[in-house]
């Protein structure tokens, strides 16, 4: 799978070192991009696309809202996010991607 990475000194600076907007991986510096970063957002690549983009972005500001309501810390409430708990759990497995099921990310949240 080919993603394309673009590099943009408007990104906030680490510890986030790379988004995904639309199917495009943005990063403010490539030499972060690390073959399991990029697994990690072509993971998300996969849930908008599934998403169909805006609800996409809807659902996870609504439960990003809800865990730092919850946690009262907005970096944990990232890591509680499940599009993100299924990203960071996968990201090192290289091959996650071609196994994944539709929708996977609320199967693995269940599992937990």
């Amino acid at each position: 799978m080919r993603t394309r990475v673009f590099e943009n000194r408007l990104l906030p600076r680490p510890p986030f070192v790379a988004i995904t907007l639309f199917g495009f991986v943005f990063t403010r510096d490539r030499r972060y991009v690390d073959r399991y970063v990029l697994n990690h957002e072509r993971i998300h690549c996969r849930q908008q696309k599934e998403w169909l983009y805006i609800p996409f972005f809807m659902a996870y500001l609504v439960e990003w809202l809800w865990h730092c309501a919850r946690l009262r810390d907005s970096h944990k409430a990232y890591r509680a996010i499940s599009f993100e708990r299924e990203a960071y759990d996968n990201e090192r497995d290289l091959g996650y991607l071609g196994r994944r099921r539709l929708f996977e990310t609320f199967r693995s949240a269940t599992k937990r």
